[in-house]
């Protein structure tokens, strides 16, 4: 549809790979999604990757099917939370909105977490983006869960350096 006078906003294509990788290991020590997205941060934005396609046939990850969003979307919550290992925050929705298709393999999330630990409860939410720009919006309800016997705090500070 086009509308007269209306002109897109100007945006400088961005390059996840000039930030370092970074890795996140899960506190219960096994698997996890996490490990089929390689990770970078930099400038308020954590970028993502699929290392390979989470659903066969659902699209190329290089020409950025739904799929390769909704991995990374669902991650919002993990990127800003305030504290590490010390709750478990299991989202029961996830509402992702799009306005136009990703373009390209990477996924950028600039993110916002809110807890009310005395509730159980919190939020999640960030600006979806691709290398070209803004693409959506992701929000989610977090329900926080003590991990057993985690008696010190660790504040959070993005995601971990990349340990080889």
């Amino acid at each position: 549809m086009e509308v007269p006078d209306f002109a897109e906003p100007a945006s400088a294509a961005s390059d996840p790979t000039r930030f370092p990788v970074r890795t996140r290991r899960a506190a219960h020590g096994r698997p996890w999604f996490m490990e089929a997205m390689e990770a970078r941060e930099g400038d308020g934005v954590a970028w993502f990757r699929m290392n390979h396609a989470i659903i066969d046939g659902a699209g190329s990850l290089s020409k950025g099917s739904l799929s390769s969003v909704l991995g990374p979307a669902d991650w919002t919550h993990g990127i800003a939370r305030p504290f590490r290992d010390v709750v478990a925050d299991p989202n029961p929705n996830l509402t992702v909105q799009l306005f136009r298709q990703p373009e390209g393999e990477w996924v950028g999330i600039r993110a916002q977490a809110k807890w009310r630990p005395a509730g159980g409860v919190g939020v999640g939410s960030g600006v979806l983006l691709d290398v070209n720009g803004e693409i959506g919006r992701v929000s989610m309800s977090v329900i926080l869960v003590p991990f057993p016997h985690q008696t010190k705090r660790k504040p959070a500070a993005g995601l971990a350096p990349a340990s080889n």
